[in-house]
C-alpha cells in the first residue's frame, strides 16, 4: 500500500504540471506577429503615402513591425479581395477609399465580397472635391449656374475622373438634390480633364484641393459638410440643402469576424494616430483632410453611402 505522503505529493505534482500547460496554452495579446496594410493604389500615390504613415506609427504603438502592399487593379477591388480572403484574425487591414464598397460592390456582381465582408473601422482621411468653373466661364457662383440650369436645363458642361466614379456620382447626386441637370463628360482620371478645363472647352470640373492651388479656376462649391481652409469663401453642398457631401473618404477596414479584443486595440491605435500632430500635418501636406471616425460613426457614414450609391447607379443604369 503507497503511503498517504506519496499519493498526496503525487497529486500536487499532477495540479502543478497542469497548471503549468493551462498558463502555456493561455493566448498571448495581439499582436504577436507583423501586421499587413493593403492599399489599393499604386506606391507614391496619396493613399500609398499616407498608410506608409499611418503605418509607422501603428508599429511604434503596437510594438510590432507594420508592413505596407500595394495590391492595385481591378477597380481598386484587387486590394479588398486580399483582405476579405485573408484570416481573420486582425493581421491584415485595408487602407483604401471607400468606393470598393460603397460602389463597385454595386457595379460588379462578382467582386468577391460585399459590404459585410468587412467592419469599417475607422475614418483616417478625406480628400475634398470641388466643382470649379474654368477660368473664362461667365458663372461667378454656384446659385448662378443653378439658375442658369434651372432656365437652360445641361447648359453647363462639366469634366468628371470616369463614368460611375465617387467624383461623377456626387456630383450627378447633388445635381439631382437641386433638381437642375448639366451635361457630364468623363475622362480617364483628374489630370486628364484640365486641359479642356483649362482652355474652356468645357465649362467646369470635379477638381480636389491640390489643382485648385495650382490653377486659375474659379471653385463653385465644396463637396463637404464644412467649408475648408484653403477657400473659406466657397460654400458647401450642405449650405445649398444637399444630403450630398464627399464619397471621395476612406480609411482602415478589417474582414468581419475578427475578434473584439482586436478590434478594441485597433480603433484606439486609429484613434490616436489619425489625431496625432505628425499624421495631420502629413495629410496637409498632401492635401487631404485627417478627419477622424470611430468605428459606429464610419460604419454608418459607408453604409449610408452605399444605399445611396446604389439608388443612384440604378437611375443611371450603371449597375452590372
Amino acid at each position: 500500500m503507497r503511503p498517504k505522503f506519496a499519493r498526496l505529493g503525487l497529486s500536487a505534482a499532477l495540479g502543478i504540471a497542469a497548471t503549468a500547460l493551462t498558463v502555456h496554452a493561455a493566448p498571448q495579446p495581439y499582436p504577436t506577429k507583423p501586421i499587413n496594410i493593403v492599399t489599393p493604389l499604386p506606391a507614391g500615390s496619396t493613399v500609398d503615402v499616407l498608410a506608409r504613415a499611418f503605418a509607422q506609427q501603428l508599429s511604434q504603438r503596437l510594438k510590432t513591425p507594420v508592413v505596407v502592399e500595394t495590391k492595385a487593379g481591378a477597380g481598386l477591388m484587387l486590394a479588398m479581395q486580399n483582405v476579405a480572403n485573408a484570416p481573420a484574425d486582425g493581421y491584415t487591414l485595408a487602407f483604401t477609399p471607400a468606393t470598393p464598397l460603397s460602389i463597385q460592390t454595386h457595379r460588379h456582381k462578382n467582386a468577391g465580397y460585399t459590404l459585410e465582408s468587412f467592419v469599417p473601422l475607422c475614418q483616417t482621411f478625406e480628400n475634398i472635391f470641388y466643382l470649379a468653373a474654368s477660368p473664362g466661364s461667365d458663372i461667378k457662383d454656384i446659385r448662378t449656374l443653378v439658375d442658369r440650369l434651372k432656365k437652360d436645363p445641361g447648359r453647363f458642361s462639366y469634366g468628371h475622373s470616369g463614368i460611375g466614379s465617387a467624383p461623377h456620382l456626387m456630383t450627378e447626386e447633388f445635381l439631382r438634390d437641386l433638381n437642375v441637370r448639366a451635361t457630364e463628360i468623363s475622362y480617364r482620371g483628374e489630370t486628364a480633364l484640365l486641359p479642356d478645363l483649362t482652355s474652356g472647352q468645357i465649362d467646369g470640373g470635379l477638381v480636389t484641393t491640390s489643382v485648385l492651388l495650382q490653377h486659375n479656376y474659379r471653385p463653385l462649391v465644396v463637396f463637404s459638410t464644412a467649408r475648408t481652409k484653403e477657400f473659406p469663401d466657397v460654400p458647401t453642398t450642405a449650405e445649398l440643402g444637399s444630403k450630398v457631401h464627399s464619397s471621395t473618404y476612406g480609411g482602415i477596414f478589417i474582414r468581419k469576424d475578427v475578434p473584439q479584443d482586436v478590434l478594441v486595440t485597433l480603433e484606439g491605435a486609429c484613434r490616436d494616430i489619425v489625431n496625432s500632430p505628425s499624421y495631420q500635418q502629413m495629410a496637409d501636406q498632401l492635401q487631404q483632410t485627417a478627419t477622424y471616425l470611430d468605428r459606429p460613426a464610419f460604419s454608418r457614414r459607408v453604409a449610408a453611402d452605399h444605399a445611396s450609391k446604389g439608388r443612384l447607379l440604378d437611375e443611371l443604369n450603371l449597375k452590372d
